[in-house]
């Protein structure tokens, strides 16, 4: 096998599961990875047969393969996925005819659940198609943990020489992260000029540790309120391309309720890196040395 990294693409043959080619394309050249289509059908078929009933035309394929494989399709896929070594799986949301907008399918559940990589899901009502990568936003909610799924937002903004927008949203109520080396948002966030100085060149510090930022164009955005509302607000005013979120794994009636909601309303692609229990992300790559950010951070 090959070890040129992969970017898995599933498609179903409905015309709304297009889109989510067109990103894993982009990505495919970031990650210096090939494309590998997948159908999951009821009998194997030669690539040949396949492509027009995919809606593929000879364009799509070019710098991709394409294959087939037999079985359950979330099953199908997180094989394929875990047999490729994948560095990502892109698909989308939902593509069965007369789902409601920003549904999550069955099978994307599924792979979302199961994924040993990170997870790109495709709003199939988005026009894609002369998608590229500008603006990353990464959503912090202060903890280590989240520290910890930064690196494929630095990644991804440095190979695509992207702006970083990285946003802390501060929840009303007394909640606030308490694991060790968390870092929790000012007081005064109605008063931002008290503490957000200080406060925001220690939070670029600490990410800094993580990985290297000085050689990219980083922000710094503070806000308040529901963390939802405040990541599609921010990923929509600043004409975002692809937000980056983590998840802890719990898909459950009051959990993930965050994820949830951006991934229902999102116009741009979602990245969900999972955290894993004690640390650490199914991140695609590890980040090197520390740097200093090259821009000031900017409050918001």
């Amino acid at each position: 096998m090959s070890d040129q990294p992969v970017i898995l693409v599933p498609l179903d043959g409905m015309a709304d599961a297009l889109p989510a080619l067109s990103v894993a394309k982009v990505f495919s050249g970031l990650e210096h990875a090939a494309v590998r289509i997948l159908h999951v059908a009821e009998q194997a078929s030669a690539a040949a047969e396949i492509a027009p009933r995919l809606g593929l035309a000879a364009e799509d394929l070019h710098g991709a393969s394409l294959e087939t494989r037999t079985g359950e399709p979330a099953a199908a896929i997180l094989a394929a996925a875990d047999d490729l070594h994948a560095r990502v799986i892109v698909l989308c949301t939902h593509t069965a005819p007369g789902s409601p907008a920003g549904k999550v399918g069955g099978t994307a559940l599924s792979v979302l659940r199961g994924a040993s990589c990170p997870v790109i899901l495709v709003n199939p009502a988005q026009p894609l198609q002369d998608w590229r990568l500008r603006k990353v936003l990464l959503p912090h909610e202060g903890t280590s943990a989240a520290s910890d799924a930064v690196k494929p937002g630095v990644e991804l903004a440095r190979r695509a020489d992207a702006d970083l927008l990285v946003l802390l949203v501060a929840a009303p109520g007394p909640a606030s992260p308490q694991a060790r080396g968390s870092l929790t948002s000012p007081f005064y966030l109605d008063q931002p000029q008290h503490e957000w100085p200080a406060w925001a060149v220690e939070f670029m510090e600490r990410l800094a540790c993580i990985c290297p930022l000085s050689d990219l164009r980083v922000r710094l955005l503070l806000a308040r309120g529901s963390p939802a509302s405040e990541i599609l607000r921010v990923a929509r005013e600043e004409s975002v391309d692809l937000i980056i979120l983590t998840w802890r794994g719990i898909w459950a009636p009051e959990r993930a309720e965050t994820l949830k909601a951006v991934v229902r309303e999102a116009a741009c692609p979602a990245m969900v890196v999972r955290v894993r229990a004690g640390g650490g992300s199914n991140s695609p790559r590890n980040s090197g040395a520390a740097g200093a950010p090259r821009a000031a951070p900017a409050a918001q």
